[in-house]
């Protein structure tokens, strides 16, 4: 047992930062004041010149490193998160002592690794075991762990575990190590993937280990140190980049893919590294979500782990704003690429798949820039609407293709179409009559032209779903009400239940009446084609609200005015409809 230490590391570091602070300003008297001391020669009236600066620096110098040491062990020793005074016993006295303990059993390793090289018994590896296990809790101690790692070197290190790996298999080296093999060497590679953390976390790493380690080592070695011990978020981004940019070619050999399933489990105990990759990288998410790497795992439950994990980075609310928000960008833009293998790939369509519903309910804050997209290509007048930065950058095409991968799942598909309608209701476009003073018809028409973006988008979207004519047509139906829900909230008062009852039944009727054109449609039992059937539809549109206008005794609309409203359907919603239509076939 070693010295008995108790700290509080926030006023601890508080301590360090005064004491860094004086540094600099003795740092910054010191040659001014021996300048002139030296001019002044006899004549300086100091008594001791500026030696005692430069203890007053030493000190500070000193106690700080020998704080920083106190502070960076008893954090890698205590729970995380633990706040006040925290009491542990300390392995070494100093730093220094630490250090030295390091790299002696360094070369007790070392050695016993050299012997194994040439006589590879059993015997000769349970010598190196043995070196392993003897580091203990030593590991803990930044101080010593980086010392130890130091004398062993990137080479030396990488070595043991690749010793260690060859026994498994070769199914390990290419795949990575399944968890409960690795739980068999937690006790002794698990204590050099412990050092490498607690050296890595506080700082103590040169470039051999932080960047040329990841770029040098095996992937299998890698992804078992994350398993074996939490690393810091940037090693872990580092692991992520070099095993997803690999060729999906290195990953197509039989068997279970614990490589990717370390990545994630490493991500689901540390999500915000992931969030932070994701907006980062412009190419990972890509790379992450190609159906070819997370649905060939061999891993049971794997997709379900995934959705979880990116449920964690991409929810609302969940971690840093920006980054969440350049994260989700960088999303859509890899899943909504020209050449998606999320849409008609050789991996099939993603029904019933649990990421798609994870995207598809937490895509819903960005409805609004999706939405002001598409209302850019009809209205590009109409600047106040545009997308802001960074979103003014997304391809619309990009963002069609990318609810199209979603809602090839009827659950993604159903939660889009909610939160589009809670969206299109959340503009409160009945508050504004189409024909009022400037003003007012200013927010109307920006209130219809974001609501029929939306549309578009999901209208665009859906061609890609996986339904039966007759639930599409259902959907489209649907769809189709999303721009005319104002009226029902301005001309049709919800608080009145007998004026609600007719009001829902004059929306289910008009409903119906889509339902069947396009039924009749896809059915072939119209001779019209797409464009006359979306022709009708939008007359329908028209036609509820003037029917509503007069059944309430609101003001007539002037022939003008009936032109405006019904081409104003038209051109919102038109070319999506009939892009959908004809994809679909009649």
């Amino acid at each position: 047992m070693g010295e008995f230490v108790g700290i509080d590391p926030g006023r601890a570091d508080q301590l360090i930062q005064q004491m860094e602070a004086g540094k600099r300003v003795l740092a910054s008297t010191r040659p001014g004041l021996e300048a002139a001391i030296d001019e002044a020669r006899e004549a300086w009236t100091g008594q001791q010149g500026v030696i005692v600066m430069h203890r007053s620096w030493a000190f500070f110098d000193e106690n700080q490193r020998d704080l920083k040491w106190r502070i960076d062990t008893i954090r890698r020793m205590v729970p995380s998160g633990a706040q006040g005074l925290v009491t542990v016993f300390f392995t070494f006295a100093t730093e220094s002592e630490a250090a030295q303990q390091g790299k002696r059993d360094a070369a007790t390793i070392s050695e016993a690794l050299k012997r194994h090289d040439v006589e590879t018994t059993v015997e000769s590896w349970h010598k190196v075991a043995d070196a392993l296990a003897a580091t203990g809790e030593k590991v803990d101690d930044p101080a010593y762990a980086a010392a130890l790692l130091g004398a062993l070197g990137p080479d030396t290190f990488r070595a043991t575990f690749m010793h260690w790996m060859r026994d498994k298999g070769p199914a390990v080296m290419q795949r990575g190590v399944p968890p409960g093999t690795l739980e068999q060497a937690q006790d002794t590679l698990g204590l050099l993937a412990r050092a490498y953390s607690s050296a890595g976390g506080a700082g103590r790493l040169g470039d051999e280990w932080r960047e040329k380690l990841v770029e040098t080592t095996e992937p299998s070695v890698l992804t078992s140190l994350l398993t074996l011990a939490k690393q810091s978020g940037t090693f872990l981004n580092q692991v992520a980049t070099r095993l997803l940019s690999r060729h999906l070619a290195a990953e197509s050999s039989a068997g279970q893919n614990w490589n990717l399933n370390a990545l994630v489990e490493a991500y689901d105990a540390d999500p915000q590294p992931l969030q932070s990759l994701l907006a980062e990288n412009k190419q990972v998410a890509g790379w992450l979500l190609h159906p070819g790497r997370f649905r060939t795992t061999g891993i049971s439950g794997f997709e379900e782990r995934l959705a979880g994990v990116l449920d964690k980075a991409l929810k609302p609310g969940a971690g840093v704003a920006d980054l969440r928000d350049r994260a989700w960008l960088n999303l859509i833009n890899g899943l909504g690429a020209e050449d998606t293998p999320w849409i008609g790939g050789q991996w099939g369509t993603f029904k019933d798949s649990p990421v798609s519903r994870t995207l598809a309910e937490n895509v819903t804050p960005y409805l609004d820039q999706l939405a002001r997209g598409q209302a850019k290509l009809s209205s590009p007048d109409l600047v106040t609407l545009h997308p802001t930065p960074p979103w003014d950058n997304l391809d619309p095409s990009v963002a069609s293709r990318f609810m199209g991968a979603l809602m090839q799942d009827k659950a993604a598909a159903s939660a889009l179409m909610m939160a589009s309608h809670d969206y299109t209701v959340g503009l409160d476009i009945g508050r504004f009559r189409p024909f009022g003073d400037e003003s007012t018809q200013a927010e109307y028409t920006s209130r219809t032209a974001l609501a029929g973006g939306l549309a578009n988008l999901v209208l665009s979207g859906s061609t890609q779903a996986e339904w039966s004519d007759d639930e599409y047509a259902e959907w489209l139906a649907d769809t189709m009400t999303l721009p005319i829900d104002w009226l029902s909230n301005k001309y049709w008062p919800i608080n009145d239940p007998t004026t609600a009852t007719v009001r829902d039944k004059g929306l289910d009727d008009t409903k119906n009446v889509f339902k069947d054109m396009i039924t009749g449609y896809f059915d072939e039992k119209t001779p019209e084609n797409a464009r006359k059937v979306a022709d009708q539809i939008a007359v329908q549109q028209a036609r509820l609200v003037f029917e509503s206008l007069e059944q309430y005794g609101q003001k007539p609309l002037t022939i003008y005015q009936q032109d405006e409203v019904r081409m104003a359907f038209r051109g919102r919603l038109y070319n999506g409809l009939v892009d959908a239509l004809e994809k679909r076939g009649g």
